[in-house]
């Protein structure tokens, strides 16, 4: 009877985990770490994700497939709502990072960030793989490499990583566009993260670790 009953719940746990990835329940808890002082951050990083993940990974693949303009520009639009709407999230472990690093954030607030970040990559790749399955869509998925590629791929992260830094940096802190600054800059970041997809292949969405 007793190995019945560990029978079901094991059952009962691959299914549930085929669903619910059993990460995203650490995520959450990280997000309430310190009585939920950055709770506000998590969510926005965790939303922030999943509409970065929606509109980065969909641009080719859903929307723009026989035309690289349209793909470009879906992934433009995207890029400025996902930041516009989710609250000008990070929405990348190596920016947080990077942030961290540099004094913007605390070691707590990254800690959560991150989670949120994680989270909703958690959440987003089942659930739009569910969607393109029910639609008859290509599923979203990142660069593959085999073990004779490893050095290649290295190199196209860490070169994608760090020209994005170097665009977010300079773009948000050096140039002063006025009036329509967060327009221009968002503008110009999208563009920025799309040429970078497109010229490190090896890397693509996944230059940022939450997608890796």
């Amino acid at each position: 009877m007793v190995a019945a009953i560990v029978s079901s719940l094991n059952d009962l746990f691959s299914d549930l985990i085929e669903y619910v990835p059993p990460g995203l329940f650490l995520s959450l808890a990280a997000g309430r770490i310190e009585g939920g002082k950055y709770w506000d951050a998590y969510i926005k990083e965790f939303i922030g994700s999943m509409m970065m993940i929606a509109f980065t990974f969909s641009a080719g693949k859903w929307i723009g497939t026989e035309s690289w303009e349209l793909a470009w520009a879906w992934h433009v639009v995207g890029v400025i709502a996902a930041d516009y709407f989710g609250g000008g999230q990070q929405v990348n472990p190596a920016v947080t990072v990077s942030m961290w690093a540099l004094a913007k954030v605390d070691y707590t607030e990254a800690f959560v960030r991150i989670a949120g970040q994680m989270g909703g990559g958690m959440v987003s790749f089942p659930l739009f793989h569910i969607i393109a399955e029910t639609m008859k869509v290509e599923p979203f998925g990142g660069p593959e490499f085999g073990k004779e590629s490893n050095a290649e791929a290295a190199i196209s992260e860490f070169l994608a990583m760090f020209l994005l830094m170097w665009a977010i940096y300079i773009l948000n802190w050096e140039f002063n566009f006025g009036k329509y600054h967060y327009w221009i800059k968002q503008f110009l970041t999208a563009v920025a993260i799309r040429a970078l997809i497109e010229f490190f292949p090896t890397a693509g969405p996944a230059m940022n670790p939450m997608l890796g």
